[in-house]
Formats: C-alpha cells, sequence, structure tokens
C-alpha cells in the first residue's frame, strides 16, 4: 500500500471519530510532517498515539457509551443505552428507578431486548411482508426481557453546543407489544436532517399496564409504563446536549397506543417541562375511555387467582412468577383487554378526553391525524351488508342509522365498514382535538394520510393502520413498491416533521403551505398521491360526532 494511500486512510478513520476524540489541528499537522508513513504498522502506530477510535464515544454519568456510526462519518448511533435500573424482583410493578449500575465503559452498538410481550406485533409484520410476496423471515425473530428499560439515539453531531431540535418516538402496540426498534423506527434518516432523534421502550402489558390491591403509599400504583416513559424524558432532559439535542426543544411523536400515552402526559403535572410539542398519528379516539385505578387494582386481584394464588397476600408471590409464566397466563386470561392509561389519581388525575374537552392543554403545540384505511385490513375479506348495518347500529357516536346512509354508496362492503370505524376512532376524535387545542388559544395542524403503494398487495390494503412509519422514518422496507412518489411524500412529511420540532410550525421552504385546524373553515393537510390542504373529511359523521359528545357534558 502506498504511502499516500496510507496517510488518506488514517485521516479518513480520524475524520470518522472526529466526535469521539478532540485533537487538535495543530497535532495533526505535526504528525503529518515528522512520521513517514510508509508501512501498515505505522497506521497503527498513528491511531496509538492519537487516541482516534472509530467509534463515536460520550461520558454520560460517568461511564463512557461507546456507539457506532451508521455511515462513515456521518450519523452516530448509541443503541441499547440504558436509563433506569432493570424493573425486576421486588421492582416489579414499581416506578422506575435511577440508573446505579454503571459501568467504566458500555457498549451501546446493539439494541436491547424488547419488553416482555407476545409476538403479536412481530406476526403483524411477517404477515405484512409475506402480502407483498417476501418471506416472514425477512423479519428476525425477537429477542424479549424484562430488563427492558433502554433507549436508542441517532445524531449528526455530538456538538454539544449544536442545539439541536429532539424528537422523541413513542411507539404503539395497543400497550401490550411493539418495541423501540422496529424496523421503520430506526432514526438514522430523520437525524442526518438535522435533529437528534431517540426512540424509547416502556414496560408493555401485564408489567406496565396493571395495579393490584396491595399498591398503596406515596410510589406509583398503576401506568408503570407511562412512569417508564417519563423517566425517559428526564434522562433526554439531564444528557441530550451532550448528543448535540435541545432540551428545551424536545417533540414526542407517536403512533396509536403511542400518541394515546403521549396525549395522556400532556395533561399529567409529573411530565410538564419535559416536552414541548406532540405529533399523534393514529390516536385520539383511544382515550375516549380510560379504566379507573379500582378496575386496574381488580384485574390484579383476577391474575393472582388464575395463577393459583390465595390469601390475603398476593403481590409478593406475583413478583416471584417467572416473566415468561406471567406473561402466559396473563395472556390466556385477558386476551381481549385493552390497555388504556388508567385514572389513578396520581399521574392521571382524570381522562384525557375529559381534559380536551375542558381546554386543559398547557403550551403544547399539536400535529393530528389518521390514515384513509385505519380499520380496513382488520376487516374478514367476505364481509356482508348485515355486517355493515351492524357495525353502523354499533356506531353511535357517528350518527348509526345516519352513517349507514352515508356510506351507502359504497360498493365494497369493507371499505364501508372501514369508513365507519374510522371515522368513529380516529378522524373525528382527533378533530375535536385539534379544534379544542386551537380554540383554547393553541397551534394545532391535522393530516389525513392517503398513499396508497402501487402494486396489488398496496391496493388490497390501502392506507392502512401504521402505513405512514415509513415515510415519516424514511425508512422503506425492501418488500414495498417505493417509486418517486413515495420518495417525494417522504420528503416532505419529514420536512413538516423536522419544521415542527424545530418550531412549533411544520410550515417552511420547500412545503405546500400547511393552515392550521381553526374554526370557521375547518382544513387538513392530505399527505398522498399529492400533497394539499383539504377541508377536514367526514363532515357529516364527525357532525353527529360532536352533537353525541356534547350531549354527554
Amino acid at each position: 500500500m502506498r504511502s499516500t494511500d496510507l496517510i488518506s486512510l488514517f485521516m479518513c478513520v480520524c475524520l470518522s471519530c472526529r466526535h469521539s476524540v478532540k485533537l487538535p489541528r495543530s497535532k495533526l499537522i505535526d504528525i503529518d510532517l515528522i512520521i513517514p508513513v510508509r508501512k501498515l504498522a505505522s497506521l497503527f502506530v498513528l491511531l496509538v498515539l492519537t487516541g482516534c477510535d472509530p467509534s463515536p464515544a460520550v461520558t454520560v454519568n460517568g461511564e463512557v457509551l461507546a456507539g457506532k456510526y451508521v455511515e462513515p462519518g456521518g450519523v452516530a448511533a448509541f443503541l441499547g443505552v440504558p436509563f433506569a435500573e432493570p424493573p425486576v424482583g421486588e421492582l416489579r410493578w414499581r416506578a422506575p428507578q435511577s440508573l446505579q449500575s454503571g459501568l467504566e465503559r458500555r457498549d451501546a452498538s446493539e439494541f436491547a431486548a424488547a419488553c416482555m410481550q407476545s409476538m403479536r406485533i412481530l406476526d403483524w409484520y411477517r404477515y405484512m411482508a409475506e402480502t407483498f410476496g417476501a418471506s416472514a423471515d425477512y423479519y428476525a425473530d425477537l429477542k424479549i426481557s424484562e430488563d427492558c428499560l433502554y433507549l436508542n439515539l441517532w445524531t449528526p453531531t455530538l456538538d454539544d453546543n449544536a442545539k439541536l431540535p429532539v424528537m422523541v418516538w413513542i411507539h404503539g402496540g395497543s400497550n401490550r407489544s411493539g418495541w423501540s426498534y422496529e424496523n421503520n423506527y430506526r432514526g438514522h434518516v430523520l437525524a442526518r436532517q438535522g435533529v437528534v432523534v431517540v426512540t424509547v421502550a416502556y414496560r408493555q402489558g401485564v408489567f406496565g399496564f396493571l395495579s393490584h390491591p396491595e399498591l398503596s403509599g406515596d410510589e406509583p400504583v398503576a401506568n408503570f409504563g407511562l412512569w417508564d416513559l417519563i423517566a425517559s424524558l428526564q434522562w433526554i432532559r439531564k444528557n441530550v446536549e451532550t448528543f448535540g439535542g435541545d432540551p428545551d426543544r424536545v417533540t414526542l411523536f407517536g403512533e396509536s397506543a403511542g400518541g394515546e400515552n403521549i396525549l395522556a402526559l400532556m395533561f399529567a403535572e409529573q411530565a410538564a417541562g419535559l416536552f414541548h410539542r406532540g405529533i399523534l398519528q393514529s390516536t385520539a379516539g383511544y382515550g375516549l375511555s380510560m379504566p379507573t385505578l379500582e378496575t386496574e387494582q381488580q384485574r390484579g386481584a383476577d391474575l393472582a387467582s388464575a395463577l393459583g394464588l390465595s390469601g390475603a397476600e398476593t403481590l409478593a408471590p406475583l413478583r416471584l412468577v417467572p416473566a415468561d409464566k406471567l406473561l402466559d397466563v396473563y395472556e390466556d386470561t385477558f386476551a381481549d383487554y385493552y390497555h388504556s392509561p388508567a385514572i389513578d389519581g396520581q399521574l392521571l388525575t382524570g381522562s384525557t378526553w375529559e381534559n380536551i374537552q375542558a381546554r386543559k392543554f398547557a403550551d403544547h403545540e399539536m400535529i393530528v391525524g389518521s390514515n384513509d384505511h385505519e380499520w380496513f385490513d382488520f376487516i374478514p375479506k367476505g364481509a356482508s351488508s348485515d355486517d355493515v348495518v351492524l357495525t353502523a347500529s354499533n356506531h353511535p357516536r357517528i350518527g348509526g342509522d345516519k352513517a349507514l346512509a352515508i356510506v351507502a354508496g359504497e360498493t365494497d362492503r369493507r371499505r364501508a365498514i372501514d369508513r365507519l370505524v374510522t371515522a368513529d376512532r380516529f378522524v373525528c376524535p382527533s378533530q375535536n382535538t385539534a379544534a379544542h387545542r386551537t380554540a383554547s388559544g393553541g397551534n394545532a395542524w391535522m393530516y389525513f394520510f392517503t398513499r396508497v403503494r402501487e402494486d396489488e398487495a398496496g391496493a388490497s390494503l390501502g392506507a392502512f393502520h401504521g402505513a405512514e412509519y415509513s415515510y415519516v422514518f424514511g425508512v422503506h422496507d425492501a418488500y414495498m413498491t417505493t417509486n418517486e412518489t413515495d420518495l417525494e411524500l417522504t420528503a416532505a412529511m419529514q420536512k413538516y416533521w423536522i419544521n415542527f420540532a424545530a418550531t412549533g410550525n411544520p410550515n417552511g421552504d420547500g412545503v405546500p403551505d400547511w393552515p392550521q385546524f381553526k374554526a370557521s373553515h375547518f382544513e387538513v393537510q392530505e399527505l398522498g398521491d399529492s400533497v394539499l390542504t383539504i377541508p377536514a373529511i367526514e363532515p357529516e359523521m364527525c357532525a353527529s360526532f360532536e352533537a353525541w359528545n356534547a350531549a354527554q357534558r
């Protein structure tokens, strides 16, 4: 190898680690002048002399985190970073505890295990791969553990004076499954455009959204998954400057149950000041009903019975049950239970929906929206006209028989059912939330995602629940047809999301104007084959929803 090649290689390596080693320019010049690089061994001598390490490293809370570059000299990734002690043993069903088990040097180059859960989300991903003609093996097996309170961070700079906006992703999955590093949640593409991206884990299902009659006192008694999110935000506020982020510009964005959790935290005193903006994707209707602490405690008592535990005290024995057994019994016993945050009297003193109607918002700016075919893929292919009638009658909030008349022109019965459910659970509650946010003097924008992949599989799914992930993160699965229209929509959505994280307003150069969702003419931004402003959708069903909602107060 020529000496000039070695010098170039050396400089390339040193540039790739420019954030982890602060080497004076004069020192580089001196080395270049006084050491002849003629052999490969000389390169290693130089690396030793300069302390140059090809991986990014930072010191956080007294320990060195050794990450990796996603691409040479590009975005630095720190993966599997703990933000609390493992919630195991006596810490099961307790608030997340501050991390005490520091290391001199921690490998942060690989993702940690996901939180304990069934494989329902993994199975859904594998179903999606097969629908698009790929192998289910496209998605690797998921490693799960009760020791799961870790976060992942991507940053384009480790300059602690950079003050970049911070975007924190809260994954969905009905609060019983999902993980922080699903393929479409990788943050390197977003980070490359000038933001710090963080994805966080939180306890799921029986481990994160349960209570027990013996839980009482000053410590949290429920909503442990939400307490995990608060702990992660506290870690971010304390440490994100080290990664180039601005702790005073933190945006939470999340989908489905993740968005529901963000909405709940907007009204939680303990989360005040930890984040400043929220992007709620396909979520608002989930907050319409929330369990009480009493119902959560009863479920804990019922779980003890299902495990054969009896007597006056069952909490301690429950904490001794192996995590996999606890999960299996719980999933069998409460297979149909939906894990909304609970009104626990500590973190959440009232329901999210009541707080929205009372306009008890803080200063959070908000983007909220939904997809065109949220429910389509969950509807059996053999749906009948009777199923359409039954669906309408089961959804009085959007008008019942009136809603049935609105979808009467749909020739596809599945599409008729989908419109009804999407309006009831997503579109109309989202419009209500955005309207109350702006009516209270705040700022809110609303979107409607309509893009369908241009192939047979895409047409069979529509703009499904979760379809927008790929566009927000700019990470498109290889098995999906992705053309120029998809790439243009990706660029537009990322600009909107990043603009919002940076300034509290999605508008800026290079994207069509997006008006706020305000009376007297409510407008939304369609994100689809084109990006343009349209009137609020499903106006008749949403008018019925508003009438129903007013009658409840």
